[in-house]
């Protein structure tokens, strides 16, 4: 137990991050994204001048700029993350985007400082709009560029305290996933909840959303916070053993090995599960459920009816699997071509077209974003069966 409760760390680090950055596109992945289906466009909007040389790899042949924020050379997880997303980013291009958009990758480096320099030149070579950055203090360092220069930036972070109106998130949030996940319980008839969470930023964010969800439905949810380590685990268990011995569900949100090592140490403690339902989040995508003995655990997780072909085709061009980082970055191209090609140069990237209250529909799902920035996607549920997951309850299909 030694050795895997040393690499829960790393695991979690990565969950995070492939947790957060989801994204859009329709059933037909030549088509690009469903156009909104009412026409709300209301202001129009200056076509900035493009300058002859832009600074960054230049994809497309359009006449509107877009410019696309990656921490390409950014140590550990973050490069890897910004390749995926920069393929699928890539696949859009050559799907449909080419005499659309021009789409010009400029490189983070994974600092606020580059993020904001990379922003400034998108801005002062014509860009219409940014995609992009990756983390919340690019996001926040970027924003201060567009958000005066009147550019909207679609960003990845995961962190609501960096949207407004102008600043967009595109991503999959801890506050949603958590609101899908309890409230499904809830329809089941879960009254009595025992919640392990981290000790951590997104832990905080999860605990408010419980503390809320149990005082507006009247329900019992009891939260145990726990140390990403072995002890911080097996004390955490020992602490909520004997809310855990009368719940009639368990939430461990975290991904990876957690799920399994806090269940193990529920059951060293005493506690029998066998008439206890197991709730999880959609970071489950990590978790390997054979090893972990979750069958009949429920997930929330992505729509992923049209993203199995979109992997298919991801397959077979990069020979690498498909990713929720690589649908975010085919799905964010797409969005900002279908708006050029729906809205027009000066209508593409207002507010009133951005947050179409119909929304888009997507690889991962439907999803729309709100005045205040943030983003509301289509959640599906799961359950785990002999070791895999299969839908429970499907994601919406519309708003």
């Amino acid at each position: 137990m030694g050795q895997m409760i040393n690499k829960l760390k790393k695991f979690s680090a990565y969950g995070v991050l492939a947790f957060g950055l989801a994204a859009c596109q329709s059933g037909n992945l030549g088509e690009g994204l469903t156009r909104p289906r009412a026409n709300v466009g209301t202001g129009q909007a200056t076509a900035p001048v493009l300058s002859a040389q832009p600074i960054g790899e230049v994809i497309g042949r359009g006449q509107v700029r877009v410019s696309l924020l990656l921490p390409k050379t950014a140590p550990g997880n973050a490069a890897a993350a910004a390749n995926q997303i920069y393929n699928g980013a890539l696949l859009a291009m050559q799907d449909f985007g080419g005499d659309s958009i021009q789409l010009v990758v400029k490189d983070t480096k994974g600092t606020a400082a580059d993020a904001q320099l990379a922003a400034s030149q998108a801005i002062q070579e014509g860009s219409s709009a940014i995609i992009g950055p990756l983390f919340s203090s690019s996001v926040s360092a970027a924003s201060a560029i567009t958000q005066p220069a009147g550019r909207p930036l679609i960003g990845f972070s995961t962190d609501t305290s960096v949207a407004r109106r102008g600043v967009y998130l595109i991503s999959y949030t801890p506050q949603a996933d958590t609101a899908r996940m309890i409230n499904f319980a809830i329809s089941q008839g879960k009254r009595n909840i025992q919640a392990f969470i981290a000790n951590n930023a997104e832990g905080i964010i999860r605990e408010a959303v419980l503390k809320q969800i149990a005082g507006e439905q009247n329900i019992r949810i009891n939260i145990t916070k726990y140390e990403l380590s072995g002890p911080g685990i097996e004390t955490a268990a020992r602490a909520g053993a004997v809310h855990a011995q009368s719940a009639d569900a368990i939430y461990i949100p975290e991904g990876g090995q957690i799920p399994g090592v806090i269940l193990s140490s529920l059951k060293r403690a005493g506690i029998s599960l066998s008439n206890t339902q197991i709730l999880g989040s959609g970071k489950w995508e990590s978790v390997n459920f054979k090893k972990s003995k979750l069958n009949n655990a429920w997930y929330t997780g992505r729509d992923i009816t049209n993203f199995n072909a979109f992997a298919r085709r991801y397959k077979n061009l990069y020979n690498a699997d498909a990713s929720v980082l690589s649908a975010i970055g085919y799905d964010a191209v797409t969005l900002a071509v279908t708006l050029v090609r729906s809205k027009g140069t000066q209508g593409a990237f207002t507010p009133a077209t951005l947050e179409d209250r119909n929304g888009f529909a997507g690889i991962n799902g439907i999803f729309r974003l709100n005045a205040n920035g943030t983003p509301q996607r289509g959640l599906a549920i799961y359950q785990v069966n002999n070791n895999a997951g299969t839908i429970l309850q499907d994601a919406p299909k519309s708003f």
